[in-house]
């Protein structure tokens, strides 16, 4: 028995010897495992720092080039409107140089047609002329004989009665040679009046024979002639100055009047988005002639037909206005003291980095909020319409959600206007820089809805 257990007692020694062995075998391991882990860890550590760098160098780089390519977009857009506005200054320029043109051929068929009846009237009166010198000769070398006392005695006395003409004033009446005549016809814009002149001195001589009268119609018919040729000058008429009445807004340029609620007054627009933007900002002058405010923006794409809209219909409640940015998503918006009748200035400033919107009124903030479409971006190649509200592109209108009032300095940025932009804007200081829409873009006015010009909003009516 004591052997047995001497053998047991001698297994138990061997088998927590190589427990104890195994032990430290594995404590070693789990070291190696250990510092391979580590090394493992600082080597990923570093990639990571790595990526990081890079990944915010790309980011930088994207930056830029976006902010290249959204300059570059806006100087296209620039290029191309003001490429629009000198082919419509161009075309104008056609017209009107072609309306002149065609006057001034009317002018010159006149001219030529008043020539040919002054040629007309000079060959007569040089054929009376060429008579009556040829009657003044056969009077002078009548023998006296064959006159009776009498008659004498008349032609004396009809000759008392005219005025003495001496040689050299006759031969000044007289017409010059044909050579001479060819080359000096008179101008008809000269205003010479030598032909009723002699016109005049050989009326005088009507006495002498019945047959040398010349008809009482040719003058009649110079004097019309002249005056065709010679028109009065047109008497301006004194403008009497009514001085503007002071203004300090006079940054809206022009003014849309939209008269009644009807489904076919509304504005269209160029296409006005070229990329997908991620911030915005609406600014406009309005003044509502309505209970309601109705449709100011509407922009529906393919896939959203209330991608953009700003409207109020009449059915919703008053005082109320929607923001829509991407169907259904939207905010209510206040308009309680904007349906006075009376102007007043609203922009609305949204930002998807994180979702924020302000919304002000006369250069007030009236309401601000937060997760409002966080990283939504508005797609490009939509329909932009002021005036109606979009159910599919460019059509889908209701009467009840149409704006009835005025529109004026209407203004879209690409980005978030600050405060400080906003309150120049509404106080007329300017308007910033780099606006992507304005009513210079408009495309088409459509219905009753009138455009005009006016340089300062108190003077826009």
């Amino acid at each position: 028995m004591t052997l047995t257990h001497l053998q047991s007692i001698a297994e138990s020694y061997n088998i927590s010897y190589t427990m104890d062995s195994r032990f430290l075998m594995l404590t070693q391991h789990f070291e190696g495992i250990s510092k391979e882990i580590s090394s493992f860890r600082a080597a990923t550590e570093q990639d990571l720092d790595s990526l990081k760098s890079w990944s915010r160098k790309l980011q930088r780089k994207t930056r830029r080039l976006e902010l290249r390519l959204v300059s570059a977009e806006r100087a296209v857009k620039e290029n191309t409107r003001l490429a629009h506005r000198q082919l419509q200054e161009q075309r104008r320029a056609m017209t009107n140089l072609t309306q002149e043109l065609g006057a001034q051929q009317g002018r010159i068929r006149a001219v030529e047609a008043q020539q040919g009846k002054i040629h007309h009237l000079q060959d007569a009166l040089r054929e009376q002329m060429s008579r009556l010198e040829d009657q003044m000769r056969s009077v002078q070398h009548t023998s006296g004989n064959a006159l009776s006392r009498n008659e004498k005695n008349q032609v004396f006395s009809r000759r008392a009665e005219q005025p003495k003409v001496s040689k050299d004033n006759r031969m000044k009446h007289r017409l010059p040679p044909p050579a001479v005549r060819a080359t000096s016809a008179p101008d008809p814009y000269s205003g010479d009046k030598r032909f009723p002149h002699e016109l005049n001195q050989k009326g005088k001589h009507q006495g002498l024979h019945q047959t040398t009268a010349l008809p009482t119609s040719q003058p009649e018919e110079t004097e019309q002639i002249h005056g065709l040729l010679h028109p009065p000058l047109r008497h301006k008429i004194p403008q009497h100055y009514t001085p503007e009445k002071p203004a300090t807004i006079c940054n809206v340029n022009s003014v849309l009047l939209f008269p009644s609620a009807s489904t076919k007054n509304y504005v269209t627009f160029h296409t006005p988005f070229l990329t997908g933007i991620h911030e915005l900002s609406v600014c406009i002058w309005l003044r509502v002639d309505a209970e309601y405010v109705g449709t100011l923006l509407s922009y529906a794409t393919e896939d959203n037909d209330n991608t953009l809209v700003l409207y109020g219909r009449r059915a919703s409640v008053l005082g109320n206005m929607d923001f829509v940015i991407g169907d259904p998503a939207y905010r209510e918006l206040t308009t309680d003291n904007m349906l006075d009748g009376q102007w007043h200035h609203m922009c609305v400033v949204w930002s998807s980095i994180e979702g924020r919107f302000w919304h002000y009124i006369d250069r007030r903030l009236i309401s601000t909020g937060s997760k409002f479409q966080k990283g939504y971006e508005i797609p490009p190649g939509g329909s932009m319409i002021l005036g109606q509200e979009q159910d599919t592109v460019g059509g889908g209108f209701d009467q009840a959600e149409a704006f009835v009032g005025r529109l004026a300095g209407f203004a879209l940025w690409t980005r978030a206007l600050s405060p400080g932009e906003v309150s120049g804007v509404a106080t007329g200081k300017g308007v910033p820089r780099g606006a992507a829409l304005t009513l210079d873009d408009v495309e088409a006015l459509h219905g009753s809805v009138q455009q005009v010009t006016c340089r300062c909003l108190e003077h826009c009516t």
